[in-house]
């Protein structure tokens, strides 16, 4: 099926963010500019992030919504695992993703053994938050915090928002949209050990 590939845009994003910030806080204080909003998550104080997502993907003449979620490692070696549920024509399926060390593996429900992208084009995880033609869109009050609210395009020119928390730098929400398809990533949990690992050899496609 191939669906997970659907969304491969997660981590295909990449360039250094040119805007700067046109409005101010809610307190009167100026924001920092979107290129130094976007950039706050790789310099803060956090090792690693749960999240939850949702999603609506459509790949061919299949569409299907979804939910799961994941974790994004930021230190000290930058890695990211998700997992998706849905149904489809009345089956429960399952689809995972690991992205670590340049590598993407996927595990699909018509595949009982992971399969595995190499290509230094893709499989960033580190590029979540980073694109071009950004702007500052406003302060939000979200329910981890007030946040600034940026837009950009990735990689592939797909537009993305992203709020970061004004506190610490911390990522609070990613929202990616593709022709037909859109993916909300939603964090809620910092710090809490999380772990990501390349699957056993054993268990990967040749």
């Amino acid at each position: 099926m191939g669906v997970v590939k659907a969304l491969a845009w997660l981590v295909l994003l990449g360039a250094v963010l040119i805007a700067t910030a046109c409005r101010s806080s809610s307190d009167g204080a100026t924001p920092p500019s979107a290129a130094e909003i976007l950039n706050k998550p790789y310099t803060a104080a956090i090792k690693d992030a749960h999240f939850t997502l949702v999603a609506h993907v459509v790949n061919g003449n299949i569409a299907f919504d979804a939910t799961g979620d994941g974790a994004l490692v930021v230190k000290p070696t930058q890695a990211m695992k998700f997992t998706m549920l849905t149904t489809l024509g009345g089956q429960a399926l399952k689809f995972e993703t690991i992205i670590i060390a340049g590598k993407e593996y996927s595990l699909s429900p018509d595949n009982p053994r992971w399969t595995v992208t190499s290509s230094a084009s893709s499989s960033n995880p580190s590029s979540m938050f980073k694109g071009t033609s950004a702007s500052y869109l406003g302060e939000e009050t979200l329910s981890q915090g007030k946040a600034w609210h940026v837009k950009a395009q990735d990689a592939q020119n797909h537009p993305f928002d992203a709020w970061v928390r004004e506190s610490d730098g911390y990522p609070l929400k990613y929202a990616s949209m593709t022709p037909g398809s859109t993916f909300t990533a939603t964090f809620d949990r910092f710090n809490t050990g999380q772990t990501v690992s390349a699957p056993p050899a054993s268990d990967i496609q040749p």
